[in-house]
C-alpha cells in the first residue's frame, strides 16, 4: 500500500503530484505558522521550512498547534516532531533562528514561497520590505486576526508578488482567539497551494 496515496485519496491526484514536489519556508510558528505547517503537510506538501526561535508558553495553547507536553520546548522543533508523527511523507527542515535582513539571504535561496506569520508589526515590515518586487518569490501574509472579528471583513489584497489576508483593522490588544486565528491561518494554506497549482489566486 503507497501511505501517501491512502492519505491523500479524497484529494484530486493530479494537485496531489503537484504538491509532491512543492516547497514553502513559514517564517513564524506561533498561532497562523504552527497551523499553516500542519495544513499544508497534510495536503501532500513535498517539504516545508519552519523559522522560530520562541519557545512554547502557556499562553500559546489556546489556538497555537501545542500542548501541555511541549512547553517550554522550541517551536520550530515541536512542529516538526508533530507533522512527522502524523503525517509521514512531508519533509520538515527546522531552524531555531529570529528571522533578520542579514539571514533571509540565505534563507530566501530555499524556496520560492514564502508565508509570513509574526505577530510584531515590526516584523512582519522587515519581511514585506524584503520580498516585495522579487518576482521570482511569492510572500503571503496575515494582516489582522484579533478578537472575533467578522467573516465579511476578511479580504484579500495583493500587491506585486505579494498577497495579503485579514480584515486589516484589528489590533492585538481585541484578544487572539483561535477560530478567527485558524480562518486567516487556512486562507494562507489555501493561497500557497493555490500558488503551487496555478490557480487563480497567485499567478
Amino acid at each position: 500500500m503507497d501511505l501517501r496515496e491512502e492519505i491523500l485519496k479524497r484529494q484530486r491526484p493530479e494537485i496531489n503530484e503537484i504538491l509532491k514536489g512543492a516547497s514553502v519556508s513559514i517564517l513564524g510558528c506561533g498561532g497562523l505558522g504552527s497551523n499553516i505547517a500542519m495544513e499544508l503537510s497534510r495536503c501532500g506538501l513535498g517539504s516545508v521550512y519552519l523559522y522560530d526561535f520562541d519557545k512554547v508558553e502557556y499562553s500559546n495553547l489556546n489556538r497555537q498547534n501545542y500542548d501541555m507536553n511541549d512547553l517550554g520546548k522550541s517551536k520550530v522543533f515541536q512542529t516538526k516532531k508533530k507533522i512527522e508523527e502524523t503525517i509521514p511523507y512531508t519533509k520538515v527542515f527546522a531552524e531555531e533562528i529570529k528571522i533578520s535582513r542579514e539571514n533571509l539571504d540565505q534563507l530566501s535561496k530555499k524556496t520560492d514561497i514564502f508565508i509570513e506569520a509574526f505577530d510584531k508589526k515590526e516584523m512582519k515590515a522587515l519581511v514585506f520590505d524584503y520580498f516585495l518586487g522579487k518576482k521570482d518569490k511569492k510572500l503571503i501574509m496575515g494582516s489582522g486576526l484579533s478578537g472575533l472579528g467578522s467573516l465579511s471583513d476578511i479580504k484579500i489584497k495583493e500587491i506585486e508578488n505579494v498577497t495579503m489576508i485579514g480584515d486589516f483593522k484589528s489590533e492585538v490588544e481585541d484578544g487572539l482567539f483561535l477560530p478567527y486565528v485558524a480562518i486567516v491561518a487556512s486562507l494562507e494554506a489555501l493561497c500557497a497551494i493555490k500558488i503551487i497549482v496555478g490557480e487563480e489566486n497567485g499567478k
